[in-house]
């Protein structure tokens, strides 16, 4: 295709430049559309860093429980089906063991947990990841906790916010010596726990997560963080910081 050789602009006739008032006009809106947007990137960086520092320090605080106790503590997640839409994805709570017994013609005793603390939940606009939300380097396996399934049963609350039916959830298990008793990792010394930007749509229960484009792959990627829990140790560390 061909094209005309274009002058310079500042040759043409009736052209001039841009003043100094103009100038300093541009410069104040752009300074001031930064001023409003900035603190909300802010707020985001911020609440994903206070959501993954208070889990870790509630993980923390579970494992000391079972050493101190000498009995196994657990920390339950809530799930996709969790009653409270609101806390889905989103709340965790501390258990202990106890023992029941069964009624008559049962086999005995069976373990059940009772909730220790309040369900506590991450800060505003942050869920719980799962292992694909993440890109790992050298494409290796990554799993969350949120990829397996539940498999111990906890009462989870009621509208009204007392402790309602039992329902299985996905859960890490201290044991006294502070490892990990369950789930039991199969293939890793370690498993991981991920929170990300985004929120659960109550009409169709799907994930809707803020992205951001990983460079050189066309991937988009939820803005999050993420820590591992030892098996052997069960002390959380922070992988994002």
């Amino acid at each position: 295709m061909r094209c005309q050789r274009q002058h310079p602009t500042s040759f043409l006739p009736g052209r001039s430049a841009f003043s100094l008032i103009e100038l300093l006009v541009v410069t104040a809106v752009v300074a001031l559309l930064l001023a409003i947007a900035a603190p909300s990137f802010f707020s985001f960086h911020q609440g994903r860093k206070t959501g993954i520092h208070e889990l870790a320090g509630f993980l923390e605080h579970a494992r000391a429980e079972a050493i101190a106790r000498r009995a196994p503590r657990a920390v339950a997640f809530a799930d996709t089906g969790f009653p409270d839409k609101s806390a889905a994805l989103r709340a965790y709570a501390l258990f202990e063991e106890v023992t029941v017994e069964d009624g008559p013609g049962e086999n005995g005793p069976t373990a059940r947990f009772r909730r220790l603390s309040p369900w506590r939940t991450l800060p505003e606009g942050l869920v719980f990841a799962r292992g694909g939300d993440f890109e790992v380097i050298g494409g290796e396996p990554f799993r969350t906790l949120h990829d397996l399934r539940g498999e111990r049963r906890f009462a989870v609350p009621t509208p009204a916010g007392s402790d309602g039916a039992e329902q299985p959830l996905p859960s890490l298990v201290f044991g006294p010596d502070g490892g990990i008793r369950s789930p039991v990792f199969a293939d890793a010394d370690a498993l991981h726990l991920g929170i990300v930007e985004g929120f659960r749509d109550p009409s169709t229960g799907r994930v809707i997560h803020t992205a951001t484009r990983v460079s050189g792959s066309g991937r988009e990627l939820p803005n999050g963080e993420c820590l591992e829990v030892g098996y052997y140790t069960g002390r959380p560390r922070i992988l994002t910081d």
